[in-house]
């Protein structure tokens, strides 16, 4: 790095000849203005030549310092006037305040663009945000000197002149001080890693935000009085002049000058300006010098002036290596790297073959200057002038040459390492290190200027200080060719014929044997690896990604496949591949070929290779001649394949060729006579594919495909206007029709034909295949009834579609209906699984009548009498278990719900059937083993709900049975503090009330007689169960029950004119029943002979004529005021009030959820006692 002056002002007294003095200088962020502060005067110059754009008056006194805000809006300046003024970009003065002092220093915040300004013995903050200029006193003997805020803006360091620098935050409040041990501190800069404070004891000092010191103190050589960045390097100046050092201190570069006051960096044009204590404003221009080093693809170069940087060019990796000193030389050779420092040569070598790691292997103290520094795999060489000194190495050596070493490159030749230079007389000189021995090895008649042998070492492309490119061949000397305007050449680093040069702008890639192709590029090369050639350009090495098309196309050209191949392996696009594979074809070279095909992956000319390497393993020239011609075909060049064809007796294959691209009128050419079918076909095809198919149809019917024919008009609707016109009695045609229609989808079509057949069972399959359900399911289902042999395939298919679509209470019946009982029956079952699991007892009540309906229908079917009576008794079973879950969901729900619809009496009711039913069916399961009691049935709501309505109903004892059976049971903790209240509660009661005991109705306590309760109150209905003798049917015991009409007369009163009715039968009735309940049925049922049945009133008697094989069952009413219903559905018995509610409310049965309107839609369904007349429902 070095500083070149690029203007100079002297800064004038107004009126005087005397100079002022520079206090203070600062650029604008986009580096238009430079900002002087100087005697009162503030003074704005153009940077890029040091004139001056205006003179800013404002201040009386000395203006000490200026500063510009980051953001390039305004500035500041402020002197011993104790006034600060700010000015913004367009230099209009805006704001002036004061302090009590002089000024000494100024600072912006670089985030929040905050104006620190700093007098004396006091701070001040002003912002465009907060009008009132904030002011803080600092405590102290010493005046404050310097300031600085950190990068994020939440520090400011101030330096004070006893020797202290304080730390404050962005409310100025002190949190930490630094001590200097008593040297005045006259510049702080916080930087991204440390905050840099210099005294005038000459040394730079490093702490970080906690005060504590991070590096060692730094002699610099002066006393610094103003710091300032210059991208990763420092700049100091002071009393003795000012340097550049690097972020540790390391000085990097001095000048010695006169007191220098301030310093600053412009980033956009890389200039320093300086101002002098004698008025002197310099501006120097900053020149980097490049050190770097290149050994194939990994690049070295200096960045920062103490930093290495070893850079990966291919693989894009970097690695730094920190000398904390100035680095004068880089040389990079193999594993090896050489640093020249100003006192020291440091070697590092890479301690990991794949990696980019380097450690110290050796130092050498040498301070010596060299032109050239070299390395090879075991020394160093330093190059000066003519001379050449080894060193490093196990000997040392010296060479002196006769003019000055321009240009030295380290190779290898014959195995073995030598150094190749280019001197200013024109030789090359080649230097043997093992054998220090020396030789010419080319020479021209202009001074070298760079030069690089081939990968073999066989040839060397030299260019000269003209400008021009020689390339000779080392053995012969013979001259190859000559280039011009080439600056300099590299060869390819693996290819031995392929070489690059770049000159005038231009880049040019060349095969030695033919001409090169260039392309504009910016820089010049310096090596050339695969595809890449890497360019050093300005200061930065850039790879630069070259096509290889060029030097490909001239060995195709000149049909050298094998080295295009060789050089498209470097790197060329598809395209190029392409075009070495179709050129190698052609010729039949076919393994090229097919290596350039496999690069691409192109699978159909791979298909093609093989085709031909079987072909030409035939070995006769017909094999060859159509090898090209399918080659030609494969290229589109099918005028000189069909001609190959014809000409080698192939003419098949020209036709099957214009066939496939539907040239037609050619194909003709090539036809002979059996193969116009074939050609009328193809044609058709072709016309379907561009979607003429009326032209395909015609076609078809011509070349006598018929069935190609109908399936093309099905497609486009010719073919349902066709059926619609044949005769019925044309019924072959109309099935081929119609399953023409049917593979294209017209179901609708087909039906419609199928009708016109009368085929009513194609018409059920139809139906089942449309996928509109409900249309197409309800014909079918109109079908099924004139057709019930089919209701299997219309059932089934939509059973199964309603399970699809979780309807599945209409897939059981469909099931049913279809006949498939056991997935009827299954789907059932796992309904009631998840109902009770769900705590659904209403559902799970419903889903067990359903199935008990279809065990009964099933019944109904079967002519064996053993599989009838199993269907009997999983009819019984399920309807059991529909009665227990029907009656234990109002148990359920009086539990688990906050409120409860039903009365004490009747849930009080429901819980004594649960809990009768549920242990009668346990103790069932104990006597036959295909019997399970109901799932899902709470003991602990059944019992609670008995001792709740117990107690509240005046059945005290039963309440307390029933909370001691809960003791027994988990009780859940939500409801365990009710259960305890309950508990205390209970004791109150002694005994149960006689309205709540169950009453028999067969005038004993204990005959053992069935209890039947109305399903909607569960109260006890006064009726008794009876049934006939075996030898009298139901018909004759109806009309003996009806002959008792005639015993109600009506006599005459003497006494009265009014008619009475006298039963005078009714004591004998009593007396029947009660002489009967325990003499002949053990089921505690009265059985009835016809002496009996003609003594019942018909009004007293209830007959349910359940459908066979189901016994009817007759009931006598005790109280016939009180009048009874059943549902004509499930056949459960109801009082007339319960049932007239739920109809008004639901109209459905509560146990079937069957409709109770009959069949106008008007009345309810009647029961046998319905109307005052006895009849038969």
């Amino acid at each position: 790095m070095r500083t070149v002056p690029k203007w100079i002002n002297k800064i004038h007294e107004a009126e005087k000849t005397e100079y002022s003095c520079v206090q203070s200088l600062c650029y604008s962020p986009d580096g238009t203005q430079m900002i002087v502060a100087a005697s009162e005067r503030v003074m704005v110059y153009d940077p890029q030549d040091g004139s001056l754009i205006r003179l800013l008056r404002g201040h009386k006194d000395t203006v000490y310092c200026v500063a510009y805000a980051k953001d390039g809006r305004k500035f500041a300046s402020g002197g011993a006037d104790k006034i600060v003024i700010i000015w913004t970009s367009k230099l209009e003065g805006v704001l002036k305040y004061s302090h009590n002092e002089p000024l000494q220093c100024l600072a912006y915040n670089p985030i929040t663009h905050q104006l620190t300004s700093c007098a004396v013995s006091d701070i001040a903050f002003w912002s465009n945000e907060v009008k009132a200029v904030q002011k803080h006193r600092v405590n102290g003997s010493r005046r404050i000197t310097c300031c600085s805020w950190s990068l994020d803006g939440q520090l400011l360091a101030v330096g004070l002149s006893n020797g202290f620098v304080s730390i404050r935050d962005k409310n100025c409040e002190e949190r930490l001080k630094i001590s200097r041990e008593g040297c005045p501190v006259w510049s702080v800069l916080w930087t991204e890693s440390a905050l840099l404070v210099g005294d005038w004891s000459e040394t730079l000092s490093f702490y970080n935000a906690s005060g504590q010191q991070v590096m060692k103190d730094r002699p610099i050589g002066l006393m610094p009085v103003c710091l300032n960045r210059l991208g990763e390097l420092i700049l100091v100046c002071g009393v003795k002049g000012w340097i550049i050092t690097t972020l540790e201190g390391v000085p990097v570069l001095k000048n010695s000058q006169q007191w220098v006051w301030s310093i600053e960096h412009c980033d956009n044009t890389n200039t320093i300006a300086l101002g002098c204590l004698d008025g002197t404003l310099w501006c120097y221009q900053i020149v980097f010098n490049k050190v770097h080093g290149l050994y194939h693809e990994k690049y070295a170069y200096r960045e920062n002036l103490t930093d290495v940087i070893i850079h990966h060019l291919t693989s894009g990796t970097k690695v730094k290596i920190k000398c904390h000193d100035k680095v004068q030389k880089i040389a990079i050779y193999k594993h090896r790297l050489a640093v020249q420092l100003p006192e020291r040569i440091v070697i590092y070598e890479q301690s990991d073959t794949d990696g980019m790691l380097y450690r110290v292997k050796e130092k050498i103290p040498q301070k010596a200057e060299c032109s050239l520094l070299v390395a090879t795999s075991s020394a160093l060489l330093l190059c000066q002038d003519a001379k050449l000194l080894m060193i490093g190495g196990k000997n040392l050596a010296s060479w002196n040459v006769p003019a000055s070493i321009r240009y030295v490159k380290v190779t290898t030749v014959q195995n073995k390492e030598a150094l190749l230079l280019g001197l200013a007389n024109g030789e090359i000189w080649k230097v043997d290190l093992d054998e220090a021995s020396m030789e010419v090895l080319v020479t021209i008649e202009s001074a070298i200027r760079c030069f690089d042998l081939s990968s073999s070492k066989s040839m060397i492309a030299i260019v000269d200080e003209s400008c021009c490119c020689h390339v000779y061949m080392i053995a012969t000397q013979q001259l190859l060719f000559t280039a011009e305007n080439a600056s300099s050449v590299s060869w390819h680093a693996t290819y031995e014929d392929l070489l690059c040069f770049s000159g005038g702008g231009m880049l040019s890639i060349k095969l030695v044997p033919f001409p090169e192709s260039s392309q504009p590029v910016i820089g010049s090369v310096v090596g050339f690896q695969k595809g890449h050639v890497f360019c050093l350009q300005a200061n930065a090495m850039q790879s630069i990604n070259v096509p290889l098309s060029h030097a490909m196309h001239q060995y195709i050209q000149n049909h050298m496949f094998n080295e295009a191949y060789n050089i498209g392996c470097l790197g060329v696009p598809n395209s190029d591949w392409e075009s070495l594979g179709f050129a190698a074809l052609e010729e039949l070279s076919l393994s090229v070929a097919k290596k350039a095909f496999q690069r691409i992956e192109n699978v159909l000319f791979l298909e093609l290779v093989d085709v031909l390497e079987e072909m030409l393993n035939q070995g006769d020239n017909a094999s060859k001649a159509l090898s090209v011609a399918e080659v030609y075909a494969y290229r589109g060049k099918f005028i000189d394949a069909a001609r190959l064809y014809r000409s080698n007796g192939q003419s098949h294959r020209a036709l099957t060729m214009y066939t496939d691209l539907r040239l037609f009128h050619k194909a003709q050419e090539y036809m002979d006579s059996e193969d116009v079918s074939d050609l009328i076909k193809k044609r058709a095809e072709w016309a379907q594919h561009i979607n003429e198919p009326r032209v395909a149809a015609e076609m078809f019917l011509a070349a006598g495909d018929i069935k190609s024919a109908a399936n093309i008009m099905a497609q486009n609707d010719m073919l349902v206007e066709t059926g619609r016109n044949l005769d019925k009695g044309a019924s072959d045609n109309l099935y081929v029709v119609a399953q023409a229609l049917i593979s294209i989808g017209h179901l609708e079509s087909a039906t419609e034909l199928y009708q016109k057949l009368g085929d009513q069972h194609a018409m059920v399959k139809m139906a089942v295949k449309m996928e509109n359900w409900e249309q197409a399911f309800l014909q079918a289902f109109q079908l099924v009834k004139q057709n019930p042999e089919y209701k299997e395939e219309v059932y089934i298919p939509y059973a199964q579609q309603m399970a699809r679509d979780n309807h599945f209470i209409e897939a059981h019946k469909a099931y049913h209906m279809g006949g498939q009982t056991e997935s009827a029956a299954r789907v059932l079952g796992v309904l009631i699984q998840n109902a009770i699991a769900e705590e659904r007892f209403n559902d799970a009540a419903y889903l067990h009548w359903l199935l008990a309906s279809q065990s009964l229908e099933i019944s109904q079917t079967v002519d064996d009498i053993d599989q009838q009576q199993n269907w009997i008794e999983s009819y019984n079973e399920n309807e059991k278990y529909a009665t227990i879950y029907f009656t234990f969901h109002i148990v359920h729900q009086s539990i688990h719900e906050v409120f409860s619809v039903c009365q004490p009496e009747t849930l009080f009711n429901a819980a004594k059937i649960v809990c009768s039913d549920f242990f009668f069916s346990i103790v069932l399961s104990l006597v036959e083993n295909n019997v399970h009691p109901p799932k899902g049935i709470s003991l602990f709501s059944v019992y609670l709900c008995l001792a709740k309505q117990g107690r509240l109903l005046g059945a005290n004892k039963l309440a307390r049975q029933m909370l001691d059976k809960i003791q027994n049971l988990k009780v859940p903790f939500k409801i365990q503090e009710n259960v305890e209240v309950l508990t205390l509660l209970s004791r109150a009661g002694l005994n149960d009330s006689n309205e709540v005991t169950p009453l028999c109705y067969r005038f004993c306590n204990y005959c053992g007689h069935n209890l039947y309760h109305s399903f909607l109150t569960f109260e006890i209905l006064p009726l008794v169960a009876f049934t006939i003798e075996d030898d009298i049917t139901v018909e004759e015991a109806l009309q003996l029950i009806e002959s008792d009409v005639s015993s109600l007369e009506a006599r005459p009163n003497d006494q009265e004119n009014s008619q009475i009715l006298r039963i005078e039968n009714l004591s004998n009735l009593k007396d029947v029943f009660s002489n009967k309940s325990f003499e002949d049925d053990k089921n505690g049922k009265v059985v009835c002979n016809r002496e009996d049945l003609k003594i019942l009133q018909p009004l007293s008697v209830i007959v349910i004529n359940r459908p066979k094989p189901l016994e009817t069952l007759f009931f006598r009413n005790v109280m016939p005021d009180l009048h009874i219903q059943y549902c004509p559905h499930c056949y459960k018995l109801f009082y007339v009030d319960d049932l007239e509610s739920q109809l008004i409310s639901k109209a459905l049965c509560s146990f079937c959820r069957s409709e109770l309107i009959d069949g106008n839609g008007t009345e309810p369904l009647k029961s046998i006692i319905s109307s005052s007349s006895f009849s038969l429902e």
